[in-house]
């Protein structure tokens, strides 16, 4: 059963995505791989954890069972990956670090389905969204962050997961998306969202912005064939992609 007062947070990072959604009321499980992150976020949000309201992880979310290598990346903590060949894809040498893993199931066996997850763990997006097709009962909402690789994975295991509406938005916009008493998910507050944020989610995405599999998934290409050209007045940014069940 899903509790609706629940939300995963993969890819904890800094913590803003943790802190709005804390801030709405929802209780938070939280998965980070970087040690260095996941002590600030214990600083961070102290109160909250005394509180039980939020949990934090310090594992990788992969298909890998045991401990996985994670690269830091020596400026652009948000570049870290479990994929090597993306923490250094400009030219940095990364950090190695053991982690412990983790997956989408035994975290939902331990915490409760939860109404939405948010997924940014920089080239492993299809790796959950995999797991999200496995699941008996899925998150009524979720969210991909794309721009890394393998985009065609994570469309195709959320349509055969059942997922039927589906949202594109620009991450690079949410700084101006000025949050007044935001309504429809949790408690309504005022919110100013960072660049490290993912923004709005579920209810309080644009009612009249859903679409299809087919119609997200042609506009999503016709992006990426905009981002591969030479040109940054056309490509900008980069996406989410929100998807929920009907």
């Amino acid at each position: 059963m899903i509790d609706d007062n629940l939300i995963f947070d993969f890819g904890f990072h800094n913590g803003d995505d943790a802190d709005f959604y804390l801030a709405k009321g929802f209780r938070v499980v939280a998965v980070e791989a970087s040690p260095s992150m996941i002590e600030r976020g214990i600083e961070r949000f102290k109160k909250q954890i005394s509180d039980g309201q939020l949990v934090i992880v310090n594992k990788a979310v992969t298909d890998k069972v045991g401990v996985q290598n994670f690269y830091i990346h020596p400026e652009k903590s948000d570049w870290s990956s479990c994929l090597q060949e993306l923490a250094e894809s400009d030219g940095s040498k990364a950090e190695v670090v053991p982690v412990e893993t983790t997956c989408l199931s035994d975290l939902s066996a331990q915490f409760g389905v939860p109404r939405y997850l948010k997924v940014d763990v920089e080239g492993c997006d299809s790796i959950v969204a995999k797991q999200i097709s496995r699941l008996q009962e899925k998150p009524k909402f979720v969210s991909f962050e794309t721009s890394k690789r393998d985009y065609a994975g994570i469309f195709a295991y959320l349509y055969v997961s059942g997922y039927s509406g589906y949202q594109l938005i620009n991450q690079a916009n949410n700084t101006a998306r000025v949050a007044p008493n935001v309504t429809g998910e949790g408690k309504s507050i005022r919110y100013k969202f960072s660049k490290y944020s993912s923004g709005y989610f579920g209810e309080e995405l644009p009612p009249d912005k859903w679409l299809t599999y087919d119609e997200a998934l042609v506009r999503y290409i016709k992006y990426k064939e905009l981002k591969q050209i030479d040109n940054q007045e056309l490509g900008l940014g980069w996406l989410d992609l929100h998807a929920r069940l009907d």
